[in-house]
């Protein structure tokens, strides 16, 4: 029997909803609804509806909302790229993050998830990565190169999916490499990784995490490491809001701009002289929004470049890309129509070169570029930082 949507919902965040003052400060920076007008996809109007929903539950002499209308409030859901930015603006700094998560998992277990994300969920169930290529195949991308898969190690890269799967990200993964060796780190990927899981929370999929973490969590204890990097900031939040539970604090979490940061703090690698190439970097909301990442790699920039040069709406405030929250999966075009933005705002400023420190930002930028023939080049942060590695 399917629970009902919204069931999951709690005093705590019944009180929020009925907190929201519908003064429209969500609806003017979220970057789906920007690109839609549809008014299902605005923040503050999916909290309305919702909050009617829950409203029925308790008073069911309110009047029971249309099927059609509930199936339209649980596709909103989905339609969004998680990015934060309208929790960044609400006057109560309610984390609206978590209550979209906690909704869209109240979808997906009433039946009302989407299909793209059902044929995702069905992929990390059979082949443990979202693209349902074989498992086998995870490590094919260190092939030929000087990449360690150790029994024990002092620090474990976990790659991901994206940058274990997707040619044109793989890069990423190989520079990443370059890094963690020109530090002469004791290092290792893991022999039998499998997807972090974060995919299944933003797809409401909850109840399939167990299986997923479980064998990470082996895989990572049995390396004995005390520290694990990460290039995919969805990657790095999921395990030190979620991992980091079960494995304790006896293993450190960095993402790799916080990495190369220390890197370059204590000398540990040398650069070349800086370039005077224009570099932008995009902030991937995930790791400055969500995580708090900032500083570190704009520290980095001054050490590679004489010109690194600011995008408009930074930092905190940072202006999704469009490639979070497996909004692609929705809607390809809106999701690199958000992107084209991005990179327009990089030729604005007169950068040649747009880095993001996230593989999904990257893929995104990078195909929005394509598609809008702009001069921009697009990169990884690793790779900006292993091209000036002495």
């Amino acid at each position: 029997m399917k629970n009902e949507f919204l069931d999951n919902f709690g005093r705590s965040e019944t009180l929020w909803m009925y907190a929201c003052s519908r003064c429209g400060e969500c609806v003017d920076v979220c970057p789906v609804y920007n690109e839609t007008s549809d008014k299902y996809t605005a923040p503050g109007f999916k909290i309305k509806k919702m909050r009617g929903i829950v409203t029925n539950k308790i008073a069911p002499f309110t009047g029971k909302p249309k099927e059609e209308t509930v199936k339209r409030i649980a596709k909103g859901l989905f339609e969004c790229t998680l990015c934060g930015r309208c929790w960044s603006v609400c006057p109560y700094n309610y984390d609206l993050v978590n209550l979209w998560e906690k909704a869209r998992e109240s979808a997906f277990e009433a039946g009302l998830g989407l299909q793209p994300h059902a044929l995702m969920v069905d992929a990390l169930k059979t082949e443990k990565n979202i693209f349902k290529r074989p498992h086998i195949r995870r490590t094919e991308w260190t092939k030929g190169l000087d990449i360690p898969i150790k029994e024990k190690a002092d620090t474990v890269y976990f790659v991901g999916c994206l940058l274990s799967y997707r040619g044109p990200i793989k890069p990423a993964a190989k520079a990443t490499a370059v890094i963690l060796n020109a530090a002469k780190e004791d290092w290792t990927i893991l022999k039998d990784e499998v997807c972090c899981g974060a995919p299944l929370r933003f797809a409401g999929a909850n109840r399939h995490l167990d299986e997923l973490m479980e064998s990470n969590i082996r895989a990572i204890e049995a390396t004995g490491a005390r520290r694990m990097v990460f290039s995919c900031p969805g990657c790095y939040r999921m395990f030190w809001q979620v991992y980091s539970k079960a494995l304790g604090r006896k293993v450190q979490m960095v993402h790799v701009t916080e990495l190369v940061d220390s890197y370059i703090k204590t000398g540990r690698i040398q650069l070349k002289a800086k370039s005077s190439e224009k570099i932008a970097y995009h902030d991937p909301c995930e790791l400055a929004r969500l995580s708090g990442v900032i500083e570190q790699p704009r520290r980095v920039f001054a050490n590679l470049t004489t010109q690194f040069v600011e995008l408009p709406e930074n930092k905190f405030n940072v202006r999704c890309c469009g490639g979070g929250g497996l909004y692609k999966a929705v809607d390809t075009d809106k999701s690199l129509e958000i992107g084209r933005k991005r990179v327009e705002d990089a030729e604005k400023i007169g950068a040649t070169t747009l880095t993001a420190a996230c593989p999904s930002c990257y893929e995104t930028l990078s195909q929005a570029a394509h598609f809008k023939k702009s001069n921009v080049k697009v990169i990884d942060f690793a790779e900006a930082v292993a091209q000036q590695i002495e």
